[in-house]
This record gives structure tokens, C-alpha cells and sequence, in this order.
């Protein structure tokens, strides 16, 4: 018999929330120890509400996270070139790049993709960790001890007189006779 069980995916508030704030943090460090400025707490609440809501995405397993991640990780270098962009005198942290595409280095790649890798890392192992507690829950492995079922008693026929006369002893007097000896 096929059973299927519905995992509770459905509450992942509080870990994409943690998963978002763990996701900005990486992020925030790996951009300045690449040499770049922390963008505004605006831009850095903007891109957590974005990874908050591709976790919930991965974290209800709606969408796997070798789909989600390379977005994610498309959309930080992508706010990164359009905040250099729009405002290249804010950012004197990017001065040293400016033969760079849009203050991209390689240095700030890395540093982008070490804050994708993070979050990727952060939804396997919160997957995981749902996997395992569910485990915890299922039936043992060892199926129930079950008793060996015996059948109704094989139905036994009952003998006619008839029978009886026809299995009479060969020796010794007659059945039917009432002889004396």
C-alpha cells in the first residue's frame, strides 16, 4: 500500500528569516573584505525581503536550490553594477575599479559568490535538518511481530451406518450378527 505523507513545509518563516539574515551578513562581510562599502540599510533590507522570499521558495521544496541559487546569485552582481551605476560618488570604496565593468572585480565576484555559497549551504542543511526530524518520527524499521495464522479446522466427514458395516473387521464374529460364543 502506497502512503503519502505530507512533510510540514508549510511554516518556513522563521528559518527563511534567519536564512535571510545569515544570506545579508555574508554578504555584507565578504563586501568588505573585497575592498567595497556596505551598501544602505534600504538596499540591504531590499535584498534581504529577496532572499527571504527565494528561501521560502527553496525551503517548501517548490523549487530546488540548483534553481534558485544561480538567480540569487545573478540578482546580487546585478544590484551591485546598478548601485555602482546610479551612484558611482557614493561609493568611493570602488574608485580601484574603475577599469573594472562596473566596479566587478574579480575580487567582488568572489565575494558574491562566497554569500551565494553560504545561502546555498544554509538551504541543504536546513532541508536537511527537516529530513532528519522527520525521520525521527517514522515507525521503526522492524515491522510488528505477527501471529501465525492457522486455519478453521479441516472439516471432517461423518460416517454413515452403511460405512461402518462396509469397514467391518475381517476377523472375529460378524458385525451384524449377535452370536455367541
Amino acid at each position: 500500500m502506497l502512503t503519502v505523507r505530507r512533510a510540514p513545509r508549510s511554516r518556513v518563516r522563521l528559518s527563511a528569516t534567519l536564512g535571510s539574515l545569515e544570506s545579508v551578513t555574508a554578504l555584507v562581510l565578504a563586501h568588505l573584505a573585497a575592498g567595497g562599502e556596505v551598501p544602505s540599510v534600504g538596499w540591504l533590507a531590499a535584498f534581504a525581503v529577496l532572499v527571504y522570499g527565494a528561501s521560502t521558495v527553496v525551503l517548501r521544496e517548490r523549487a530546488s536550490v540548483r534553481v534558485v541559487l544561480p538567480g540569487l546569485l545573478a540578482a546580487q552582481v546585478l544590484g551591485h553594477a546598478w548601485l555602482v551605476a546610479l551612484v558611482p560618488a557614493q561609493h568611493p570604496g570602488h574608485e580601484h575599479a574603475a577599469s573594472a565593468f562596473l566596479g566587478l572585480t574579480p575580487v567582488m565576484l568572489g565575494a558574491h559568490l562566497l554569500a551565494a555559497v553560504v545561502t546555498g549551504v544554509m538551504w541543504v542543511l536546513r532541508r536537511r535538518a527537516v529530513e532528519v526530524l522527520l525521520g525521527w518520527t517514522e515507525q521503526g524499521v522492524v515491522p510488528p511481530p505477527a501471529m501465525r495464522r492457522t486455519g478453521p479446522p479441516a472439516p471432517r466427514r461423518t460416517r454413515t451406518a452403511r460405512e461402518h458395516r462396509a469397514l467391518a473387521p475381517t476377523r472375529g464374529p460378524p458385525a451384524g450378527s449377535l452370536a455367541i460364543a
